[in-house]
């Protein structure tokens, strides 16, 4: 039997520690040992990113946007996602909806570019992709300074605001989902879209069975929730896992085949 991520457990084994004393061994250590795609060899570059959550970030890269598989997203993978959603709408390009996803696709590839293309060649790189959540991560919980005044003893912390592009980055999946354009997503367009993007319709069914919890439909801001989880989250048992329309996210299984 095939094991992921969430059957592993990241305590119960030690291993010595140079100098004295002993760890405790880390999941993926225990999976394998020299794997390229999880052991501390490759590890430098996703030093900051678990290997659960890094595995989510490349599902994301390669199943909606990287279809060729070069391992690169350039702006005609965006102008391609957005032409998709459009012809499923069957919107014409001045329709404000399909001009509405014009915008958006640019928006985000804009951003992107400013936010992850680190050496500025026009492309993103998977390890640019996967840099560029970290660095979302790390100001999402980044804590706010506290004021130093005589008037105020207890002072609240600065609430956590995500940066614009995210956002909008949320509100492209909420359309891409929303097959009926009507505000809500109900089972059975998580369930066309996710098969359309290879989900097994079984698989998909779970997923929102787990996910939703006994809701019949999510609305806008649950489901943002649920990006924040799957895009943030180190927590294979969170509902936002099931996102991506899977159960579970194997070891190495999104492995890099382009730096």
């Amino acid at each position: 039997m095939k094991q992921g991520y969430y059957l592993m457990s990241e305590r119960g084994a030690t291993m010595s520690r140079p100098g004295g004393g002993r760890r405790e061994k880390r999941w993926w250590e225990l999976v394998c040992p020299c794997c390229p795609c999880l052991c501390p060899q490759q590890g430098e570059q996703y030093s900051n990113v678990s290997p659960f959550r890094r595995e989510k970030l490349l599902f994301e890269f390669n199943t909606f946007f990287d279809v060729n598989r070069d391992g690169l997203l350039e702006k005609r993978d965006f102008e391609t996602a957005g032409e998709r959603l459009c012809k499923r709408g069957g919107w014409l390009p001045e329709d404000p909806r399909a001009v509405r996803v014009s915008q958006l696709m640019t928006n985000l590839w804009l951003a992107l570019r400013k936010h992850a293309d680190r050496n500025h060649d026009e492309k993103v790189t998977r390890l640019e992709w996967v840099k560029l959540w970290e660095e979302v991560d790390h100001r999402w919980s980044a804590v706010g300074p506290r004021e130093n005044t005589h008037l105020k003893e207890v002072v609240e912390e600065e609430p956590k605001r995500s940066p614009e592009w995210l956002r909008e980055y949320f509100n492209y999946k909420f359309m891409l989902l929303d097959v009926a354009g009507d505000g809500v997503l109900d089972e059975e367009e998580f369930v066309y879209i996710m098969s359309q993007h290879g989900a097994s319709e079984t698989d998909a069914k779970n997923a929102w069975f787990l996910m939703c919890k006994g809701r019949r439909v999510l609305d806008q801001g649950a489901f943002e929730q649920l990006c924040e989880e799957f895009f943030l989250s180190d927590d294979p048992t969170s509902a936002g896992t099931y996102l991506g329309a899977r159960l579970y996210f194997l070891p190495g299984e999104q492995r890099d085949t382009v730096p």
